[in-house]
């Protein structure tokens, strides 16, 4: 965990250990398939709460303006990260939508081929160890909660509380509010990377 020495932001490893706290279990030191199950357990319900979040279209994870270029076939695969879009721009008249294969369907003119790029406004998710601290801290809590309630229903132990996560969501709503229009592009500087392969 973080220390006062060694200040630094929450990694996955820290929130799925503070999920571990909040039943009384000892902390791990990684994660993975060799993990105990109750740390398997807990990272992949953080996982759960940290697509769930994002999905929902946040600007720490939208990039207003991303660009769907066509491959050589005329084809426009989308990056697994993204989890919604709409056409934005030159292309916001187009009706394009999720097709078979991660393709882009033009529903307008019937077909998976496109001749120019296609400008759209794109929620991606982000690896939890590139999000915000603000958010991180939030999915920590929320899967804690969760977690516990999974593991002891209606334990009235639990370490987290519901005022926890109320003050833990007003803080990193009030980070994202403050984000300038631009979203993922213009404050992740791991977008490029986060985009995928296209």
């Amino acid at each position: 965990m973080p220390s006062l020495e060694v200040p630094r932001r929450l990694t996955d490893v820290d929130a799925v250990n503070l999920m571990l706290r909040n039943i009384g279990e000892d902390p791990v030191s990684t994660l993975g398939p060799t993990a105990k199950p109750n740390a398997q357990k807990a990272q992949s319900m953080l996982a759960e709460e940290s697509i769930n979040l994002q999905s929902q279209g946040y600007n720490f994870s939208t990039d207003m303006e991303l660009t769907l270029d066509p491959n050589t076939s005329g084809e426009i695969v989308m990056p697994d990260n993204l989890l919604s879009f709409y056409p934005v721009g030159r292309s916001q008249w187009m009706q394009v939508q999720e097709g078979e294969g991660n393709r882009l369907y033009n529903a307008l003119e019937g077909t998976f081929t496109f001749t120019a790029p296609v400008t759209v406004r794109a929620v991606l998710a982000r690896p939890f160890n590139t999000l915000p601290q603000p958010v991180r801290w939030y999915l920590a809590v929320a899967a804690s909660m969760r977690f516990a309630n999974s593991e002891n229903p209606g334990g009235a132990s639990l370490r987290v509380t519901s005022q926890d996560l109320e003050q833990a969501k007003t803080n990193f709503e009030k980070f994202d509010r403050r984000l300038r229009q631009g979203g993922l592009r213009r404050h992740n500087p791991h977008f490029q990377r986060m985009r995928g392969n296209r």
